[in-house]
């Protein structure tokens, strides 16, 4: 959040690798979804389920037939809606409290119609290490750090942007993925920009846990096709979005991390 005071913003007093006020676009990006990393041991938990339940139900969101129980969304007004997806890590090693299906993280024994299962998602890997946390309203927020955030991000570009490229997505379908793609390319760029010394200093550690995981890999993959030279897709999606040397420092520090 940006407040404005006189004419410095809070935002400017938090030291990050590049200030807000240098950001070409400073609009906020609106979404209608909202993505949750579920730990393990919250799916695990039937108590913790059925709070989940409770408040879901409480707030009017029901499931999305087509991904039942790890997608959720509720109708606010006629046209719009909110969509709440639940990633999971994988579990590493056997667990008996949790099942796994195709792409889903489920509790073991089964909760029938109650509570969320966990969209398995390689790289929420590491989101528990060096969260960023505050409270709004009265309610405490956690956010992952920003290397867990970048490889969730790449992913969903990669994803994206792949999409756009079929052959059999009509004209405006595959220029909508594209748009998509675009948003998240600009999403790494500003996940890294708002990163502050200390997530730098910390960012150390999750890299450490994270170098031999498959999500790391994919995410290494992805830098270098998209992000590693100039001339790459990525790069040139966002060159108008960030001074030149502000990209520059983001670049080399996604290539810090990544090559």
């Amino acid at each position: 959040m940006v407040i404005e005071k006189g004419t410095q913003s809070i935002a400017d007093e938090v030291r990050t690798l590049v200030a807000i006020h240098r950001w070409m676009d400073q609009t906020p990006r609106s979404t209608k979804d909202f993505d949750f990393i579920a730990n393990l041991d919250l799916i695990a938990s039937e108590d913790e389920q059925q709070g989940i339940h409770e408040v879901l139900e409480k707030h009017g969101f029901g499931v999305v037939p087509a991904n039942a129980r790890w997608q959720f969304e509720k109708q606010v007004s006629v046209g719009r809606r909110v969509v709440l997806d639940f990633h999971a890590p994988a579990p590493v090693g056997e667990r008996g409290d949790l099942r796994l299906g195709a792409r889903r993280v489920k509790p073991q024994p089964s909760l029938g119609q109650k509570g969320i299962h966990g969209r398995m998602n390689p790289e929420a890997a590491s989101a528990e290490l060096y969260p960023f946390s505050f409270t709004y309203g009265g309610l405490k927020i956690v956010l992952p750090n920003p290397v867990t955030l970048t490889l969730m991000k790449l992913a969903a570009m990669r994803d994206r942007r792949a999409v756009s490229q079929s052959a059999e997505l009509s004209a405006e379908n595959r220029r909508q993925e594209d748009r998509q793609a675009r948003k998240h390319a600009e999403d790494v760029c500003r996940v890294v920009a708002m990163m502050t010394r200390e997530e730098s200093e910390t960012a150390v550690g999750v890299l450490g846990g994270l170098r031999q995981s498959l999500g790391f890999e994919v995410a290494a993959a992805t830098f270098s096709e998209f992000f590693k030279a100039d001339e790459d897709w990525g790069s040139r999606a966002v060159a108008g979005r960030w001074k030149r040397e502000d990209f520059q420092i983001i670049q080399s520090t996604l290539a810090a991390w990544f090559s």
